[in-house]
């Protein structure tokens, strides 16, 4: 149930975005007059688990029990999704980390991965970064949230990524060289923030069909994580 609600909070955080009063405001990069060459890419980028979200279930309308059956719903489709994708042989963190050193290294970098870096349990950027001999930058991307969300009853589960990125100095590691956040199927216009449309051939109309072919579950997942790496890339082209 603590999952769930830390799941819940993650969601909420990312659909008010649109909402909230005053746009997100983040931090261009300044390729030419940042010096960087080398990048250290923090290790735990992504959360262990997978999530499966519908925003408004008909469970949740009706009341503490009705909210209770609700998150016991979500919950077991969750836990049935995470088991189809650890059945695939899907492993998130690799295949993020893999991408970023290959787009990073394309970018013209020197990449290097932490890979005894600090868990990262509670989903934000690091306060102290782990030595990187030669690097000039740390990279933190940190994935809120990863898997499929659907709209409410009815509608599509789409693969979804929340996600906050940080390059910062590996001199002064309170110098923020470049800060973003990147939501791959966002619900509403979230201002200032980079949206990601999802890919249409992995929309999935209810949990039998996104359990009864784990690799296409597994690649709908890939793919919007490698359009969060892309991006990343991009960022610090």
């Amino acid at each position: 149930m603590e999952t769930m609600i830390r799941l819940v909070a993650a969601l909420t955080g990312a659909l008010c975005l649109s909402a909230c009063a005053s746009a997100y405001v983040g931090k261009p990069y300044d390729r030419a007059s940042a010096g960087v060459h080398s990048i250290a890419v923090v290790a735990d980028s992504v959360p262990d688990k997978a999530s499966a979200y519908e925003v408004a279930s008909v469970g949740s309308n009706f009341g503490l029990i009705g909210a209770l059956v609700d998150a016991g719903i979500q919950s077991s489709r969750t836990n049935a999704v995470n088991e189809a994708l650890a059945g695939s042989g899907f492993e998130a963190e690799s295949r993020v980390e893999q991408r970023l050193v290959s787009r990073l290294t394309a970018e013209g970098y020197t990449v290097q991965k932490l890979a005894n870096g600090p868990h990262n349990a509670k989903r934000e950027f690091l306060v102290t970064y782990p030595g990187a001999a030669g690097a000039d930058a740390y990279l933190d991307l940190t994935v809120v949230n990863f898997g499929y969300l659907s709209a409410g009853a009815g509608q599509p589960f789409r693969p979804t990524v929340f996600a906050n990125v940080r390059l910062v100095s590996a001199r002064d590691t309170k110098k923020v060289l470049m800060e973003n956040r990147i939501v791959y199927n966002a619900m509403g216009a979230a201002q200032g923030v980079i949206t990601l449309t999802p890919d249409p051939q992995y929309a999935f109309k209810n949990r039998a069909a996104l359990l009864e072919d784990p690799k296409r579950l597994a690649a709908g997942i890939e793919g919007a994580l490698n359009q969060v790496a892309d991006t990343v890339a991009q960022l610090l082209s």
